[in-house]
């Protein structure tokens, strides 16, 4: 009953988006309510390229567009039912895999008023890649650019294409991707995982051993880890000691758990403009839209008051020729590069978006996976143990050599719960992929989901196998990588990798070294698309103290 009354809220939307949209085509406004992609990504309008000269194009004969592989639709209103079926846009990741199944690793479908060729075999992502030249594109949520639009907001490298891209994205990788960027910040990062750790026993001592509200902890978590990476000082979220007032930033606790709040928001309401259009959201001023634009403007509000406070503390400490943390932090080579304070405030914002809901979120997936295999935990501990000693707490960088288990256990969550269960590019002139044309402009969306999970793949392609990734199993990983790309590749892969996959690694093992770890709950969680790969329900555990 509950599945029918909602497929009809859902075909509702899609009437009120007809009649409110003369401009659509019947056929297109019936199928967009139920498209997770019109109303998530932006269009952009690239040139066709000379197709004399393009790589990727073979003097073979090639088919047309028009002759790939396509579900059939219904007249008026294409695959919408089939969608709706489906659970609409929280369960695309499930519905997509189902297409691949019946249709092939290749194949296009419209949604709503977006076609996208749909990808899910590892060497034509191989093919993809080779094609996607100097400034790759990638699709951006279409609600977040009209927001930057109206209010002639100024965003940070996600945002960014072409030469502007390029340009920041090398002075970023100049600060990220160095080896000696993530060292120099490793005693933090144990301390705010001590803290953090710490925090987690008290609460499930007070708790009957339960840690609930998993997700606002380890976004807590990350954010307060970030910020200390970025400003050379704690924020202050998660500390249970006193800090040398020369780092320690003078900020209140309840900006940064109200910042968390808004990030929290921003995806939610970001989430439901998949069923609605944005645009149409942003001129009708439907509720959605005013929480959505409300908790991004505090969120950036509350990122410059960090930024321009931190800034003035660096330009005092240079002046004054005393040194601190903060000379070392990020912000500090960022402003030595000679990026403007007003990159700086839309850099930083968009570091701690992608950190509070992306690390978190992974970081969650991979407790979940633990709590229900205690081998696997066992397995880990056992590492730790052999790494740095029983009674040793804090866990040096140059350990985590001699861990690869962890580093498996990470690799094997982002194969089952990819953050994002597709890759995206936009190439910029046309080209052929497995024998037809793709003209410049279309949406490819590379589906990781189905590729971590197809059996052509990985062996048991559902079971949680942190093995499989180890040193003894290398034919079959290496044979395989293109099948799990969890960050992306090349140019315009995760900026924050690095950073990310060293925190988690921490963070994972200090909980085993500290807690054995079970469900809190009984049922198994499954995925709901809010944006990225999420729970569909809360995930708490149950800790243990091994002490």
């Amino acid at each position: 009953m509950l599945s029918n009354v909602k497929a009809l809220l859902e075909v509702g939307h899609l009437i009120a988006r007809w009649a409110a949209s003369s401009a659509l085509s019947t056929a297109d406004s019936n199928a967009i309510s139920a498209c997770p992609f019109h109303a998530l990504w932006a269009k952009r309008k690239p040139e066709k390229g000379n197709q004399a000269d393009l790589p990727g194009v073979s003097n073979r004969e090639t088919h047309p567009f028009e002759e790939l592989p396509a579900p059939r639709a219904l007249p008026l209103i294409g695959t919408t039912l089939d969608v709706i079926r489906f659970g609409g846009a929280p369960r695309i990741h499930e519905y997509c895999d189902h297409r691949h199944k019946q249709l092939g690793p290749i194949y296009t479908e419209k949604l709503g008023d977006v076609e996208s060729v749909f990808v899910a075999d590892s060497g034509l992502i191989q093919q993809v890649y080779a094609n996607e030249g100097k400034y790759p594109q990638h699709m951006v949520p279409e609600a977040w650019t009209i927001y930057n639009e109206k209010k002639g907001i100024k965003r940070g490298l996600f945002f960014m294409e072409g030469p502007e891209w390029q340009e920041c994205r090398r002075a970023l990788n100049n600060v990220f991707l160095r080896p000696k960027t993530v060292s120099d910040h490793v005693p933090v990062f144990n301390e705010v995982i001590g803290d953090m750790v710490s925090r987690w026993g008290n609460i499930s001592a007070d708790n009957n051993g339960y840690l609930n509200n998993l997700e606002r902890e380890l976004y807590t978590w990350s954010i307060e880890s970030l910020g200390a990476m970025i400003f050379g000082r704690r924020l202050g979220c998660i500390s249970t000691a006193q800090h040398n007032t020369e780092t320690e930033a003078s900020v209140r606790p309840e900006s940064i758990h109200e910042f968390v709040s808004c990030v929290q928001q921003i995806f939610a309401e970001s989430a439901k403009m998949t069923t609605v259009s944005p645009k149409l959201a942003s001129v009708l001023r439907l509720p959605m839209w005013r929480n959505f634009e409300r908790a991004a403007g505090r969120a950036l509000e509350l990122a410059r008051q960090l930024v321009e406070e931190n800034v003035h503390k660096l330009n005092s400490v240079s002046h004054g020729g005393v040194h601190t943390e903060a000379g070392s932090s990020l912000i500090a080579q960022l402003i030595e590069s000679n990026i403007s304070a007003e990159e700086l405030v839309s850099i930083v914002a968009d570091l701690f978006l992608a950190a509070a809901d992306t690390t978190s979120h992974a970081t969650q997936w991979a407790f979940y996976l633990l709590s229900w295999h205690p081998e696997a935990q066992q397995k880990l501990l056992k590492e730790v143990q052999n790494a740095v000693g029983k009674g040793q707490t804090d866990i040096p960088e140059e350990a985590l050599v001699n861990m690869p288990y962890v580093k498996a256990v990470i690799k094997e969550t982002l194969r089952l719960y990819p953050v994002a269960p597709f890759l995206t590019r936009i190439l910029d002139r046309d080209f052929t992929l497995n024998g037809y044309r793709i003209p410049a402009g279309k949406y490819i969306l590379m589906s990781l989901y189905t590729m971590g999970r197809d059996p052509k793949n990985f062996s048991n392609p559902q079971a949680f196998c942190p093995e499989r990734w180890l040193r003894e199993n290398r034919a079959e990983s290496q044979a395989n990588s293109w099948a799990c790309l969890p960050f992306g590749l090349g140019s315009r892969s995760c900026i924050g990798r690095r950073v990310a996959e060293i925190q988690m690694q921490f963070l994972l093992t200090r909980t085993v070294q500290r807690f054995e770890i079970a469900p809190g709950q009984e049922a198994k969680v499954g995925i709901k698309m809010r944006l990225i790969t999420t729970p569909e329900n809360p995930i708490s555990l149950k800790l243990t103290s091994r002490e």
